[in-house]
């Protein structure tokens, strides 16, 4: 069997559950205010119809939503846009390929859609500045949109936005949920999606170049994904990396998520917020993937409140990190423990068959881990003579720094490292025994390797990172 045709009985069939996956609730909303003005252009990126609506006094400020996958298209921000519109000019759309605007076998991918919207804000509306909101899809599209042209966002919003972390810690995720949020597509499929799901998505990088082969070409985009544009924006955002737009964007930016996102894990909400300058996150904690329709009045306020804030006042309580020395002579240690946590500051920590170990917010000289399972978030390790050593044991790191001679050490270990930053004077990582690392948005800096690293690693003894 040829390798297009295995991933024409697999990858469509995740493909079309991945693009379900995205699209908002289906609940109802209000019918938008009357004020609301629709217009109709062509457009020049996809060559298509895109409608276009627009309510709010014309002088006021302007504010851009942008929606997720889903027919629903702009009338998710029906509630937003009421809103809003008391205080600024608002401008949603149907993204091309959705709603009522034109669909076809089109690359619909962020890239294209941020020209898309350029063209719409720029050379049709004739706006250089404004704010943009983002929802899931529409926040990979917002969020390329300020790294391709900051100085023309004023304020960013982010909203439970999926395909930050690697498609393969992506595929982790959804395996770890046991696909119990789809029981109304999949009732009788749950173990064959599981199975579909969390291998799929690794399959890609097996079969490369064959995923961007196929988003590449209107041929294969018919033969493999039936022109459907759901399946190819959902496999164009899969294959995107975002590690080289974070550092571009100079908006200030407020990242909400809903604690019971079961799509967008809050993982990458944390990414977010710590690699993107002057970011925020707020976690509604009842909430799911759809916070407009969950919690439509504080989520409505929360945006409202943010954009009439003066562009400093919106800056303010931004922690900016950086890795000090530790005073602290205090060490930790786990052994043989489940669901220990970690918290403050700390010479040494050590942890050595702990299953479930938290070390969250912690500043640490040296951290040692041993046949275990650990998550790190929002922490910063090592030091000149310091650093991570991991031995037999599976460790997820977020939005964290690793600093030393020799940053980290691994010895059979599987590290899923996101948003975090390795740096070693000597190397970032290396692994006496072969050890695999897998790289989401992040960035590693040694004598070995200098820039951003998006996918799986295998670091062998001798090949230092």
């Amino acid at each position: 069997m040829s390798r297009y045709h295995r991933f024409s009985r697999i990858g469509t069939r995740w493909l079309a559950v991945f693009g379900c996956c995205l699209i908002p609730s289906v609940a109802a909303l209000a019918a938008p205010p009357a004020a609301l003005v629709e217009t109709v252009l062509t457009e020049p990126v996809f060559h298509g119809k895109a409608h276009v609506f627009t309510a709010g006094p014309e002088a006021a400020p302007t504010v851009v939503l942008v929606h997720g996958l889903g027919d629903k298209a702009a009338r998710d921000w029906g509630g937003l846009i009421a809103v809003l519109a008391r205080e600024h000019r608002v401008v949603a759309f149907d993204l091309p390929g959705f709603g009522r605007s034109s669909k076809g076998n089109e690359l619909y991918s962020p890239e294209n859609y941020a020209a898309f919207l350029h063209y719409l804000m720029v050379e049709h509306f004739h706006t250089r500045t404004f704010s943009l909101v983002g929802h899931s899809m529409g926040g990979t599209i917002a969020l390329r949109y300020a790294a391709r042209y900051p100085q023309d966002v004023t304020a960013l919003v982010l909203v439970d936005v999926p395909g930050i972390l690697h498609r393969m810690a992506y595929s982790k995720f959804l395996s770890q949920l046991g696909i119990n949020f789809l029981p109304s597509l999949y009732p009788a499929q749950k173990d064959h999606f599981r199975n579909v799901v969390s291998g799929v998505l690794g399959l890609t990088d097996k079969i490369q170049p064959v995923p961007e082969v196929i988003v590449a070409s209107p041929a294969l985009r018919q033969r493999f994904l039936k022109a459907e544009p759901a399946k190819i924006a959902g496999l164009a955002l899969a294959l995107e990396d975002f590690s080289a737009d974070m550092p571009r964007v100079q908006a200030p930016v407020l990242v909400l998520w809903g604690g019971r996102d079961t799509i967008a894990p809050l993982r990458n909400g944390r990414v977010l917020s710590a690699n993107l300058p002057h970011a925020q996150l707020e976690v509604f904690e009842t909430s799911g993937h759809t916070p407009m329709d969950d919690v439509p009045e504080r989520f409505n306020a929360r945006i409202a409140a943010f954009l009439n804030l003066p562009v400093l006042e919106r800056r303010n309580g931004i922690l900016q990190r950086e890795l000090l020395q530790p005073v602290s002579t205090r060490t930790g240690t786990c052994t043989g423990q489940r669901g220990a946590i970690f918290e403050g500051e700390y010479d040494r920590i050590t942890i050595h068959r702990c299953r479930d170990a938290l070390v969250r917010n912690t500043r640490v000289r040296e951290l040692r881990i041993s046949d275990a399972s650990v998550n790190i978030e929002d922490s910063l390790i090592g030091g000149p003579d310091g650093g991570l050593r991991v031995d037999d044991a599976r460790v997820t790191i977020t939005s964290s720094q690793i600093e030393g001679k020799v940053a980290i050490t691994a010895l059979e270990a599987h590290l899923d490292i996101a948003g975090s930053r390795v740096i070693g004077t000597e190397a970032a990582l290396v692994a006496p025994l072969k050890s695999e690392v897998l790289f989401s948005v992040s960035r590693v800096q040694s004598p070995h390797f200098y820039g951003n690293l998006h996918g799986l690693r295998s670091v062998a003894p001798g090949n230092p990172l």
